[in-house]
C-alpha cells in the first residue's frame, strides 16, 4: 500500500518529442559515468534519441516507447521501443525490442519499471525481445512469466594478450594508467615465450574451408541480404532499410573501428560473413556473425586472427548461438553480461528462439544503435 501511495499520480504515457530532453538526462545518469553522468545532453545524442524512436524505416506509430511521469508531469522513467519486422515460415511478423529501461530514484517510484514494461508487453506486437537487458531489467521480465534465454544469454569473451586486456580495463577507471602500457606489452611477450603462447591463434590450427576477405560495409551488407535466409526467424531487410541499421551501427567510437569480412562460396555466392570493431591494446566487439553452424569454426578462426594481427588485447560479443559451440572449443570464456528474453502470446513463435535459428541479435536486433558504445561528447 506504501509503495501505490508513493506513486499516486503517477502515470505511464507513450515517449512524445517533447520528451527527449529528459529522457536523455534519464539515459546519462543511468548508463553514463563519472562527469558524463551529470553533463548536459549533446545535441548529437538529442539527434541520435530521434532517430532512433522516431524516425528509423520501420518506425511503427501503434508500437512506441513508454515514459513514466509523477504527478507534476516529470519524466523519471523510459523503456525505448523499436520495431523490427521479420518473417517465420512465410508470416510476416512485428517484433519489438525493449531496451534502455531506466527509472530515476527506484525507491521513490518503485513500481515505475514494472508498469513501464507491462505497458510495452501490452503492445500490439507478435513477439517482444530484449537483447540488453541488465540483471535487473531481467528479473521483471522474469516476474511477467517470462523465461530467460541461455543461449541468447550468454557473453563471452577471448584473450589474446592477458596483460594489455587487464591495462585497458584498468584505463577506463585510471587514464593515467595508460603509461604502463610498455610493461603490458613485456608481460604479454614473456607469457607467449614461457608458455609457448597459448592463447595466440594459430593459422596453421585447423582446416578452414572458407577463405575471408576484408570487405567495405557496402559488400557486407549486400551479403547480409543473401545469408539472412540461413536463419528460420529473420529481418524482412531490404536495401535502404538495412544501410540506414548498417550506417548507424559503423558510429560507436568507444568499440574503435569497424571491420568487414566476406567468406564467398564455390558459387561465387556469399557463404559467411561477421562485422567486428577493433582497437589495438583494448577489446574488439562482435557486432554481427552470418554462417551455418557448421561453418562457424572457420569463422571463428579467421576473427582471432584478424583481430590478433591487429594487436587487440581480446574479442568479446554476446551470444549468437550459432557460435557458442565453435567459441566454447576456442578457448572462450562465457559470463553473464546482458541477458535475452522473448515473449510471445502465440507459443509457437518461440520456437526459433528455442532452437537458436532466429536472426534476432546484433544488427538485426538492438546493437546497431549508437546508444551501445558511443559517448555522445559531440
Amino acid at each position: 500500500m506504501a509503495e501505490a501511495l508513493r506513486d499516486a499520480g503517477a502515470t505511464v504515457r507513450h515517449f512524445e518529442l517533447d520528451d527527449i530532453p529528459a529522457v536523455a538526462r534519464l539515459f546519462l545518469k543511468t548508463f553514463r559515468k563519472g562527469r558524463a553522468a551529470s553533463a548536459t545532453p549533446s545535441p548529437v545524442l538529442l539527434a541520435q534519441l530521434r532517430q532512433i524512436y522516431f524516425e528509423t524505416p520501420w518506425y511503427d506509430p501503434q508500437i512506441r516507447s513508454w515514459v513514466f511521469v509523477d504527478e507534476a508531469g516529470e519524466v523519471h522513467g523510459f523503456i525505448g521501443a523499436n520495431v523490427v519486422p521479420m518473417e517465420y515460415e512465410g508470416r510476416p511478423l512485428r517484433v519489438a525490442y525493449a531496451g534502455a529501461l531506466t527509472v530515476e530514484d527506484s525507491a521513490l517510484h518503485p513500481l515505475a519499471g514494472a508498469r513501464l514494461l507491462r505497458s510495452f508487453l501490452s503492445g500490439p506486437q507478435d513477439i517482444s525481445v530484449t537483447e540488453t537487458a541488465n540483471a535487473t531489467a531481467a528479473r521483471m521480465w522474469q516476474k511477467q512469466g517470462i523465461p530467460l534465454n541461455t543461449a541468447y544469454s550468454l557473453n563471452w569473451i577471448r584473450l589474446l594478450r592477458p596483460a594489455a586486456g587487464a591495462m585497458s580495463i584498468l584505463e577506463r577507471k585510471l587514464p593515467a594508467a595508460r603509461l604502463l602500457s610498455p610493461l603490458a606489452h613485456g608481460i604479454d611477450w614473456a607469457f607467449a615465450r614461457m608458455l609457448s603462447d597459448p592463447l595466440r591463434p594459430r593459422v596453421e590450427a585447423s582446416p578452414r574451408r572458407l577463405s575471408f576477405q576484408t570487405v567495405e560495409r557496402s559488400e557486407f551488407d549486400a551479403a547480409a541480404l543473401h545469408l539472412k535466409d540461413f536463419y528460420a526467424l529473420r529481418p524482412r531487410w531490404d536495401a535502404p532499410s538495412l544501410h540506414w541499421f548498417s550506417s548507424h551501427a559503423a558510429v560507436k567510437r568507444n568499440f574503435g573501428e569497424p571491420r568487414y569480412r566476406l567468406a564467398l562460396g564455390r558459387d561465387g555466392q556469399p557463404a559467411s560473413a561477421y562485422a567486428y570493431f577493433r582497437r589495438r591494446d583494448d577489446f574488439a566487439w562482435m557486432l554481427q556473425s552470418l554462417v551455418t553452424p557448421e561453418q562457424a569454426g572457420d569463422l571463428v578462426d579467421d576473427m582471432l586472427l584478424d583481430a590478433d594481427s591487429y594487436g587487440c588485447a581480446g574479442i568479446r560479443g554476446a551470444a549468437q548461438p550459432w557460435l557458442n559451440a565453435a567459441l566454447m572449443s576456442r578457448k572462450s570464456l562465457f559470463l553473464s553480461r546482458t541477458f535475452f528474453l522473448a515473449h510471445a502470446r502465440d507459443k509457437t513463435l518461440l520456437q526459433p528462439f528455442l532452437a537458436g535459428e532466429a536472426l534476432a541479435s546484433g544488427l538485426a536486433g538492438e546493437s546497431w544503435m549508437r546508444l551501445i558504445g558511443d559517448d555522445f561528447r559531440d
